[in-house]
């Protein structure tokens, strides 16, 4: 599978699906928003976005080689993917992520049901923890 594929899988299931499920179901102590690791995550998202469409409108306009443009989004690519893993590890319930796949690989053209179904697991999920928070501090 080509890199750009694996890439839009991890992002879509678990910094899309996975990171706003598993966000929702749970009560986290610290809002992400006020997170250093999400902050970064959230301003390498939107950087490289906006680089994108930037890059190739510079190389349509002959600014900027083509060569240079995929040096230039492959260094954007790599520190999006370190700040991207730091926020799952972070934040993303792997179940949840993982449920997501699972769902989108098993389910294809379901995504409305796709999505409930992942938001739901998570929702069981983090009352599973919950329960089991409660019953390790009561014995």
């Amino acid at each position: 599978m080509a890199p750009q594929k694996l890439q839009y899988l991890l992002y879509k299931h678990a910094l899309l699906h996975g990171l706003n499920a598993s966000v929702a179901a749970s009560v986290p102590a610290v809002p992400p928003a006020t997170s250093p690791t999400f902050r970064s995550y959230w301003l390498c998202l939107n950087t490289s976005y906006g680089m994108e469409f930037f890059l190739q409108t510079l190389v349509k306009k002959n600014k900027l080689r083509q060569r240079s443009m995929l040096v230039l989004q492959a260094v954007l690519m790599a520190a999006s993917t370190a700040a991207a893993l730091q926020t799952m590890n972070q934040l993303t319930g792997p179940e949840v992520a993982a449920l997501s796949l699972a769902l989108n690989l098993g389910r294809r053209g379901n995504e409305l049901t796709n999505t409930a179904l992942t938001f739901g697991g998570a929702l069981l999920g983090a009352e599973a923890r919950r329960r089991a928070a409660v019953e390790a501090w009561w014995g």
